[in-house]
């Protein structure tokens, strides 16, 4: 039988190198620690006790402080802050003694020391590793693993949803800056009603008679006034007359709209109280955008001959009249519309660039 002492006795190899010292053995496990600032080599830790080494500041001798332990691994470090009595116990180290060994740090450095015991982690100079990293059978990052039909259709499906919200955030944002920054809404409402002869109060009053099957030459309506006069309008024409505000009894002002008499086959036209100061926007970008209350869209542009009232206040309000671009369906004669202007920025520029390349080619022709 051999002695414990005994050097060719078979040796039980250790799965981490440790100390003796009492009932924690100090690990030789790769940490250092920090104190006051200052950055110190670990020698050996348990989980009650430290040993470090480097330039001692004797002025910490026998003092309580908050130690820093490092322990670095590839990529990242764990941290622990226990709080140790320090005493010198060479000319270059010292020990530190935990004061609160089960502390908030303890967890932690027990997890760390016994997977260093048992194997799972492993030494390699200054850093800890993994000790799976070393196994030839597993991958060393997960990258070197070649992905499989399903990661990567999933892959190419989240990258199609980012471009798709990309996408919808991109037209929302066009939306909002076309709505907020290149559109200006009239904020009276326009009416859709047959192109012809527009009929209006002459004088401020009620309508005390309304004949909308008038011939031609007989009374169409009249108004009693206040100041206490009859005043009656003929029909103009041999035509159809359509009530706007043509309602017996109804109170109307100089120049609301009565009526309009027009052929039988006239088309629609849409006619709005327009804010002078508009004018000029409206006949720069061509026409407005108009949406009547279904939601039925269209664009229409000034109508041929249309009177564009000059002077007066940017705040005064003219009569204009404008034509659809498309045919309107049946039945919106006499509806409301909203209208909206859209400001292209550049379109001034591309016209004129379209024109000057016009004069190019008549001069190169």
């Amino acid at each position: 039988m051999t002695s414990p002492t005994d050097p060719h006795q078979d040796a039980h190899p250790q799965p981490a190198p440790h100390r003796t010292g009492n009932e924690y053995p100090l690990l030789d496990i790769p940490f250092s620690a920090v104190i006051d600032g200052r950055r110190y080599t670990g020698d050996g830790i348990s989980l009650v006790e430290a040993e470090v080494s480097g330039l001692v500041d004797p002025a910490i001798d026998g003092t309580e402080r908050v130690v820093h332990l490092i322990f670095e691994f590839p990529g990242f470090q764990i941290v622990l802050a226990p709080a140790a009595r320090i005493s010198r116990n060479r000319d270059n180290g010292f020990e530190l003694v935990f004061t609160e060994p089960t502390g908030d740090h303890h967890a932690q450095l027990r997890q760390v020391l016994n997977d260093y015991i048992s194997g799972d982690l492993t030494s390699s100079g200054d850093l800890i590793r993994s000790a799976d990293l070393t196994r030839g059978d597993v991958p060393r990052h997960p990258a070197d693993a070649k992905p499989g039909f399903a990661a990567r259709a999933r892959r190419v499906l989240g990258t199609l949803m980012v471009l798709l919200l990309a996408a919808i955030l991109v037209a929302t944002a066009a939306y909002l800056v076309d709505r907020r920054v290149f559109t200006t809404n009239i904020t009276t409402p326009a009416r859709v009603m047959p192109a012809g002869q527009t009929l209006r109060a002459t004088a401020d009053g009620q309508l005390s008679f309304v004949d909308l099957e008038a011939g031609e030459g007989d009374v169409l309506y009249a108004i009693d006034t206040s100041d206490g006069e009859t005043l009656t309008i003929a029909m103009p024409c041999d035509c159809t007359a359509r009530p706007i505000n043509a309602t017996p009894g109804d109170t109307v002002l100089a120049g609301d709209a009565v009526a309009a008499v027009a052929s039988e086959d006239a088309g629609l036209v849409i006619e709005a109280e327009v804010p002078r100061a508009m004018i000029y926007e409206i006949e720069r970008a061509g026409g407005v955008r108009a949406e009547l209350s279904d939601g039925t869209t269209f664009t229409a542009s000034l109508a041929e001959g249309a009177h564009i009232p000059s002077g007066g206040a940017p705040d005064d309000y003219a009569t204009l009249t404008f034509a659809p671009d498309s045919g309107l369906p049946e039945g919106a004669a006499g509806r409301i519309a909203r209208l909206s202007v859209s400001h292209d920025p550049f379109g001034p520029a591309l016209r004129r660039a379209e024109a000057g390349l016009n004069e190019l080619e008549t001069l190169i022709q």
